[in-house]
């Protein structure tokens, strides 16, 4: 039996924003892990606003806190040993941190729907792949087994999966690792979310399908005009896609801003090492992959100033003590870099032309480089 929803928790998508809110509002979101060797800041001061029809890039290298941050907003981390040491998670003007577990259930597939970066993990290798499609359209839109099974049938087409009246009564141990993660984008789409939160959707998939997938989002989009956050490692991922990007480093977003700001008026060094990072396609010995030196910090002991110092080649003795705050360099761009408002030191350091410095013809959201 599937349990009564009450009216508010059932059409909270369908509720208006209030009015002077975001559709999505992560304000000073701070989530620690109490661990016998100390406490890890795995997010520490996560801010971001996310309208309907808006593409949010989350960009970083692993352990900077980009899929913790939002298995938070889901209510996904275990707590103990999390636990949420500030900050708030408002969806159209409701706090997610304060709702119960029962409401969240309500709220996860059906409202906000996550696509989650392990395929192996996150299907049930005792059910079929039509009853793990169909249990979210049941219980979120009321589907019989028979609309629940034609409707993923319709799902495993639109992902791009052959034989789908077939396929549907077949287990995940019968799909590949790159159909087990289409599977999991279909389940994602279902219920046509309010938020789509995509971690690392394509990292499976080669590059043909890995372009079908990134497009099927983007039509899903236009169509119903949904928000959506891709986790990636990538800039050249997000490329196409984001309205903005935020880029994190050791759990606390180091530059955030629109797209083009991000990729051609960088002022982050992190940021820097990321876009040269980008492979080039006529990449030659004289003109190598540029990779960012050293390693990640632990998070339970950060260094006393910048995260980044340890392994930033213009790092100052100031650095090295001193935290940098946010500087805005731009309307609705911002750095956390003690250097980030100055033009000279940005002139100076900075890819010449952010994205277009990898080699590619095309810009953020399609536009020209």
């Amino acid at each position: 039996m599937f349990k009564k929803k009450t009216r508010v928790q059932m059409h909270l998508k369908e509720q208006p924003v209030p009015e002077g809110e975001h559709l999505l509002e992560v304000d000073d979101l701070k989530m620690y892990f109490h661990t016998q060797d100390g406490v890890v800041k795995a997010v520490d001061g996560v801010s971001y606003t996310l309208d309907r029809g808006e593409t949010l890039g989350v960009v970083g290298e692993s352990g900077s806190g980009k899929s913790v941050t939002h298995l938070t907003i889901m209510g996904l981390v275990d707590m103990p040993p999390g636990r949420i040491e500030g900050g708030d998670v408002r969806y159209r003007g409701q706090s997610l941190l304060k709702m119960s577990e029962e409401q969240m259930q309500d709220i996860r597939g059906n409202d906000i729907a996550m696509i989650f970066q392990d395929p192996m993990t996150s299907l049930n290798p005792v059910y079929t792949i039509g009853r793990q499609l169909g249990e979210g359209l049941r219980l979120h839109r009321g589907y019989s087994k028979e609309e629940a099974l034609r409707r993923s049938v319709e799902l495993l087409d639109m992902v791009g999966i052959p034989n789908p009246e077939q396929r549907v009564k077949d287990y995940p141990h019968q799909f590949s690792g790159g159909m087990r993660q289409r599977v999991i984008i279909a389940m994602a789409l279902a219920c046509d979310p309010d938020i789509l939160i995509a971690d690392e959707p394509t990292t499976a998939l080669d590059v043909t399908i890995q372009a079908q997938i990134i497009e099927l989002m983007r039509e899903a989009q236009e169509k119903n005009g949904n928000a959506i956050v891709m986790i990636t490692h990538d800039l050249g991922v997000v490329a196409d896609v984001a309205d903005k990007i935020m880029v994190m480093y050791a759990g606390h977003p180091v530059e955030f801003g629109p797209a083009d700001q991000i990729f051609y008026h960088s002022s982050h060094p992190y940021t820097w090492g990321l876009i040269r990072s980008i492979p080039d396609p006529v990449m030659t010995e004289k003109h190598p992959l540029t990779p960012i030196k050293g390693n990640p910090p632990s998070l339970v002991r950060l260094p006393s100033g910048c995260a980044f110092s340890p392994r930033c080649p213009y790092a100052t003795e100031r650095c090295r003590t001193e935290r940098p705050g946010r500087i805005e360099v731009a309307p609705g761009h911002y750095a956390s870099c003690h250097f980030a408002a100055d033009p000279g030191f940005v002139a100076r350091n900075a890819p010449k032309t952010g994205h277009a410095a990898a080699g590619n013809a095309v810009g953020p959201k399609g536009g020209e480089a």
